[in-house]
């Protein structure tokens, strides 16, 4: 990709940025917001104000970059936070093929158990699951973005899978892992 091009105003490198990034910063505005157009409306104010804007900085992790920004963004709304029910209906974890089958047998229990089991998580230790596992942020670029030291991210990745571990049968722990998190 190129972030170079982006910056100095170059429509494809802006179309391969926004498509290769658009459908992640969703899944993760939404966790900080209950309504999808403003969610949506933060990621393209992003996009506007960093499209051929020279003073931004050359060398990024264009991933972590784009999605610090939307997070300060959307903190900066003072928005509430999704409420579990809500989080679980709307947020989309993955857009993966495999999460697509999932979907198609949503009925089956489970998925249910899965669902509800990584949903009553507490949201931080969900966001730290979801950057870590489906996002591959490292530990540092995820305390960094939740303005946190990288123990305490530790300690939310720690705790959560260990509760999924007490609380899931093996054969569902496995299920988390590849499906939701795309990783194993």
């Amino acid at each position: 990709m190129s972030w170079i091009g982006f910056i100095q105003g170059n429509q494809s490198s802006f179309k391969e940025i926004y498509d290769a990034h658009i459908d992640d910063l969703y899944g993760y505005g939404r966790q900080y917001h209950y309504d999808k157009d403003t969610v949506l409306d933060c990621i393209h104010d992003l996009f506007v104000s960093l499209f051929n804007n020279p003073k931004i900085a050359k060398e990024v992790n264009v991933k972590y970059y784009l999605f610090a920004a939307l997070r300060r963004k959307l903190l900066r709304l003072k928005v509430q936070t999704v409420d579990i029910e809500t989080l679980s209906e709307d947020i989309s974890w993955t857009n993966s093929h495999e999460l697509d089958l999932i979907n198609d047998e949503v009925e089956t229990k489970v998925v249910r158990v899965i669902k509800e089991k990584v949903d009553a998580l507490p949201k931080r230790q969900r966001e730290v699951l979801f950057l870590r596992y489906y996002l591959n942020f490292s530990y540092d670029e995820i305390a960094r973005m939740m303005g946190v030291n990288v123990e305490t991210c530790r300690t939310l990745s720690f705790r959560a899978i260990k509760q999924l571990k007490v609380e899931l049968k093996p054969i569902e722990l496995f299920t988390i892992f590849y499906i939701f998190f795309n990783k194993f």
